[in-house]
């Protein structure tokens, strides 16, 4: 058949599409209008394929992620060595394909480690160890009784965790490099995580998110290429863990985005494009988490888990609803489980590779994402670099302007339902609240941890 198919249909171009919607709005044709994903960055309400430019979209999209799926991985916090065993193997067998267990401050020692882990093969399962502690030494631990391979990882950002607390980073970089040189042979294993809740938590908009994000993965990458590590095993050893906020086809965008920059970056340290595949771990945002509104965020929280799955995550983490008042149940966190098994096995976005390849206003938003953030990048880089310019405030300034901008937004116009619309008339007890937005507020050398919702609601 020579003929394609639905010829007999003409072509419309982008202004009969903009006259059409001018007339089915009527009087609120108004609102056809450039719509602000970030400071100062507009993408029109639609777009058609006269407004691309192919050769980047294809480049977009060949950057994107090839094969379909992601793994569930639920938060599992250590409480002792064989209670938590049975926790992580009844999330496994109810649905989780891998598990974040998180250590906190706590240093295990080998029999507890080897309670807890007990009968979970870590050559079959991903088990990410979240620790701010020595992660050589939680390494040397990690794989006794566990063969010669592991998959997983270590969820730790040492910057990350220096910019939130201040404490330092140095020794923690030595010791990842030290575990990455152990694990040659482990590619399913990666020692360093690089994350953007640091800034997404203190009110960053998603280029600052992505450009600082970036600014982070250089900072190691010159450390690790430094210490002898070649480039590419740095690159794929490596994770991102980024929170997922509320603003649906922005999030799928920033995601896919972020695919798009890491190709950048590994192809300035002149890496072939087919021997680079980076892991992306996604997690729903507590920064737009009500304490008083529990089950709006299991709402939230599908969204979010729907941005990231739609976007191409590898894995994705969906916080219970009752997180923010520090009171998950089981319950709680088997429906925050089960989020993640219903994208995949009843909405089949499980099936497809790129959910979102195809769409002209994805594909817009994302490449105007990634330039924009590519940008600040580059202007983080010129100062100096991350730590330069998080030590001189450059950082806290570009993320406090974005922070007051959603002060503004929430205040006047933008709906959270449950927060500033539509809220219940359950008194609220203020013992229980969070601080107020100004106690909320950190000194010049330290990201707050802010929550969002939470602190409007007291105003």
């Amino acid at each position: 058949m020579s003929k394609l198919h639905f010829s007999e249909f003409n072509s419309s171009q982008k202004e009969a599409w903009k006259k059409q919607a001018e007339k089915e709005l009527g009087e609120n044709k108004t609102k056809i209008g450039s719509w602000e994903i970030a400071s100062d960055l507009f993408v029109d309400p639609y777009y058609t394929a006269e407004d691309v430019d192919n050769e980047q979209i294809s480049n977009l999209q060949k950057a994107q992620k090839k094969i379909p799926g992601w793994l569930n991985i639920p938060f599992i916090s250590f409480d002792n060595a064989w209670a938590t065993n049975t926790k992580i193997k009844s999330s496994l067998e109810s649905g989780a394909d891998a598990a974040i267990l998180d250590l906190k401050e706590t240093d295990l020692v080998k029999s507890e480690l080897s309670k807890t882990l007990h009968g979970i093969r870590l050559s079959e399962t991903a088990i990410f160890f979240r620790t701010t502690n020595n992660s050589e030494k939680l390494f040397k631990e990690i794989p006794r009784g566990a063969g010669y391979y592991l998959k997983g990882g270590i969820y730790n950002d040492p910057l990350a965790n220096w910019m939130h607390t201040g404490n330092d980073f140095q020794e923690a970089q030595k010791n990842i490099c030290n575990v990455l040189e152990k694990t040659k042979m482990m590619r399913e294993f990666r020692p360093l995580m690089i994350e953007s809740h640091v800034f997404h938590n203190a009110g960053a908009n998603v280029v600052q998110e992505l450009a600082f994000l970036l600014a982070s993965t250089v900072h190691y990458l010159d450390k690790l290429t430094d210490a002898g590590i070649s480039p590419l095993h740095a690159l794929n050893r490596f994770f991102y863990s980024v929170s997922v906020g509320t603003e649906y086809l922005i999030e799928i965008a920033k995601l896919r985005a972020l695919r798009f920059l890491y190709r950048k970056i590994s192809r300035a340290y002149q890496i072939p494009d087919e021997l680079c595949h980076v892991f992306i771990h996604t997690q729903t945002s507590s920064f737009y988490d009500s304490a008083y509104s529990s089950e709006n965020n299991l709402i939230r929280n599908t969204s979010e888990a729907m941005s990231a799955v739609t976007g191409g995550c590898d894995g994705l983490t969906v916080i219970p609803l009752d997180n923010a008042s520090n009171l998950s149940t089981e319950f709680s966190e088997r429906i925050a489980r089960n989020i993640s098994s219903l994208l995949g096995n009843e909405s089949y976005l499980s099936a497809v590779a790129d959910p979102a390849a195809g769409s002209y206003q994805l594909d817009m938003m994302s490449l105007k994402i990634a330039d924009a953030a590519w940008k600040l990048f580059l202007l983080t880089e010129e100062k100096g670099g991350l730590i330069p310019c998080f030590q001189n405030g450059f950082i806290q300034s570009e993320i406090e302007d974005s922070w007051e901008k959603k002060i503004t937004d929430f205040n006047n116009e933008k709906v959270m339902i449950g927060v500033n619309k539509y809220k219940t008339n359950e008194k609220i007890d203020e013992s229980q609240s969070f601080d107020t937005l100004e106690n909320n507020k950190a000194d010049s050398k330290l990201l707050p941890n802010r929550n969002l919702p939470t602190a409007i609601l007291r105003k």
